[in-house]
């Protein structure tokens, strides 16, 4: 959640990742914000390979074309999430905060056509918790080869969503709703 001059530079990351495996690390998980917004993301997929990390993505897909697929393969990307917020386009597109549910579904044609892991993210929140039925079934006929549910309260986002739309007697202990 800072701006992108506050990140580590990827030598900085290179380091981490070299450190992280001679320590027994095992897995190198690429998350976000968006890892495709970082320029250098196939040196750093390259980066963790080479430190002999399993390398996992997830990603919202903006940003991944055929050529940047091959070029993070060849890097030694392992293994892609796509993340997928709602089956509904227009509150997927709001949750997401950008028009890319179309694109993603076509995304995860593409990357079943690709030989990679490939895991649909279903991010669940109690926005669209009550289309949890509908959500699921759209990621199962997107054919990946697992789903994840991701809950946004294991981040705390939920809770203080939660705690900020609760009036103050209900904050105590008992949730709202």
């Amino acid at each position: 959640m800072q701006s992108a001059d506050q990140e580590l530079t990827t030598e900085d990351w290179t380091r981490v990742f070299h450190q992280a495996s001679a320590l027994g690390v095992l897995h190198l998980h690429l998350t976000g914000g968006e890892p495709l917004a970082r320029a250098d993301i196939a040196k750093l997929v390259a980066a963790g390979r080479e430190a002999n990390l399993y390398v996992n993505m997830i990603t919202s897909g903006l940003g991944l074309t055929p050529d940047r697929m091959a070029e993070l393969k060849d890097a030694g990307l392992e293994h892609i999430q796509l993340s997928l917020q709602d089956a509904d386009e227009e509150r997927a597109n709001e949750f997401a905060g950008a028009r890319a549910h179309a694109h993603k579904l076509k995304l995860a044609a593409f990357i079943r056509q690709q030989d990679i892991a490939f895991t649909v993210n279903v991010v669940v929140h109690r926005g669209n918790l009550d289309r949890l039925d509908a959500i699921l079934a759209l990621a199962e006929s997107l054919e990946p080869q697992r789903i994840e549910v991701a809950h946004v309260q294991y981040y705390g986002w939920a809770l203080k969503i939660a705690v900020n739309s609760c009036p103050p007697q209900a904050r105590l202990n008992v949730p709202c709703s």
